[in-house]
């Protein structure tokens, strides 16, 4: 008789698990798009004289779009990973003020980047279809060029991005909602480390905040 219980308890224990894990969804893949600021300080070596130059600014605008994955681990927990494209649209030299001609008149300045990273995402009311989801995420950023708009001689592409350095590690938070396809969510996103310039006599860090919206496009089995 002890025997039949223990092979009921162990049938018990087998269908609870499985119970459980009908209710994980499957993975799924999708793209998103996202509109914010970034905040950026700038700092000198303490043998510069920088004068009158602005420490501390912001880009007026910063907008991005890329694909992202996302892999359920159980009902609460899944993992997440994502990459795209973003530009910044920053006020023309606060970056970099080099020597110039009095003739010389620059009205726009973009930045161009690739960002990636991966993190993890727990749902707080898993068993409802209105999902809400913390999630935390470590990634980077690579720094890909800058161009720049003069009154003369039209666009400046500056590939070597005035010698900052290229790749900075990123650690981001978000807070957001989840219902079916749909996924939208609020990110704040900050530099770990300065990107200093390849003279080391200046460095810029940043921060940004980010409105997100996503739509899965795939949707697969456990």
């Amino acid at each position: 008789m002890k025997k039949y219980f223990t092979i009921l308890a162990a049938a018990l224990v087998s269908l609870s698990f499985s119970a459980e894990a009908q209710k994980v969804a499957g993975w799924e893949i999708g793209i998103q798009g996202e509109f914010g600021r970034d905040w950026y300080h700038k700092s000198y070596a303490p043998e510069v004289i920088y004068g009158e130059q602005i420490l501390n600014f912001s880009s007026s605008r910063s907008w991005g779009a890329g694909f992202y994955f996302e892999k359920p681990l159980n009902t609460r927990w899944s993992v997440l990973g994502q990459a795209g494209y973003a530009q910044k649209k920053i006020r023309p030299q606060l970056f970099y003020y080099p020597s110039q001609t009095a003739s010389q008149s620059y009205t726009r300045e973009l930045h161009h980047r690739v960002e990636a990273d991966a993190g993890m995402r727990l749902y707080l009311n898993p068993e409802s279809r209105l999902k809400f989801f913390v999630e935390g995420k470590l990634g980077g950023n690579i720094f890909l060029s800058i161009v720049q708009h003069e009154a003369t001689y039209g666009e400046i592409v500056v590939k070597d991005v005035f010698g900052f350095q290229r790749v900075a590690p990123v650690a981001s938070g978000s807070v957001g909602l989840k219902w079916s396809r749909l996924t939208i969510s609020a990110e704040y996103r900050d530099d770990l480390m300065v990107s200093r310039r390849s003279d080391q006599r200046s460095g810029i860090s940043g921060k940004g905040l980010f409105g997100k919206v996503g739509f899965a496009l795939l949707k697969g089995g456990r």
